[in-house]
């Protein structure tokens, strides 16, 4: 049994890509972030033989979350998901390690035996992707990780509850992933990294993506959310 975790926020002005709203403004980092959250779940089409969770913040965006996700999901046709592999589940308090050791813990506790987390910043990842990352969680590898160019990660993976990987991360920093690779050494666990995939964080990781290989469907999915805000 695999579940991927898609930790999110719910997409309120102010609230998501502030780094981004520096320069663009609230509204229309906020814009972005539903965009990408869009074009991410169509990314993911196709997903195999994986649970999809969607770990959501603040708690109480229980409603608002699947009010924005489902329709998401029913309306758009490029999405394909099975909504009997989904559900919805609060990220709880504390700091992102604290809250990735207790999502991490709850998936093994419901016995699934690979599970990996990914964000709503790296727009690149697909199914294929996810599957070759669970690929690597076999007999070599116990977890598995994607650095980001800005030193953080897009996605780890494990086969086992290890929460050492979550413990005493600087979160946010250039050095997220590097640490992490070496509290995995440290620990004697056996770490697989994947290719580096970008995320968006900036107006200049923005523009940048605009120009890649997803940059035509984001600025379509940008400019028909902004007509209808």
């Amino acid at each position: 049994m695999r579940l991927l975790l898609l930790f999110l926020k719910e997409p309120l002005p102010g609230e998501v890509k502030t780094r981004l709203a520096a320069t663009v403004g609230a509204e229309q980092a906020a814009t972005v972030y539903r965009a990408m959250v869009r074009l991410l779940l169509m990314q993911l089409s196709g997903l195999e033989q994986c649970h999809l969770r969607f770990c959501y913040t603040p708690d109480d965006a229980h409603d608002a979350i699947r009010f924005w996700i489902l329709p998401e999901i029913m309306d758009t046709p490029e999405i394909k998901l099975n909504l009997e592999h989904i559900d919805f589940r609060a990220q709880g308090g504390g700091d992102l390690g604290a809250r990735l050791t207790r999502a991490a813990r709850q998936a093994f506790q419901e016995g699934y035996q690979k599970v990996a987390f990914i964000g709503s910043d790296c727009i690149e990842i697909s199914s294929r992707w996810i599957q070759a990352a669970f690929a690597q969680l076999n007999d070599t590898h116990d977890a598995v990780i994607g650095p980001t160019p800005d030193g953080g990660y897009h996605l780890l993976g494990m086969q086992r509850y290890l929460p050492a990987l979550f413990d005493r991360i600087p979160w946010s920093t250039p050095v997220t992933c590097q640490i992490t690779t070496e509290r995995a050494a440290e620990e004697g666990i056996s770490l697989y990294t994947l290719p580096p995939l970008p995320d968006i964080d900036t107006e200049e990781d923005y523009k940048s993506s605009l120009v890649g290989p997803l940059g035509p469907r984001l600025r379509k999915i940008v400019e028909n959310l902004g007509k209808k805000s």
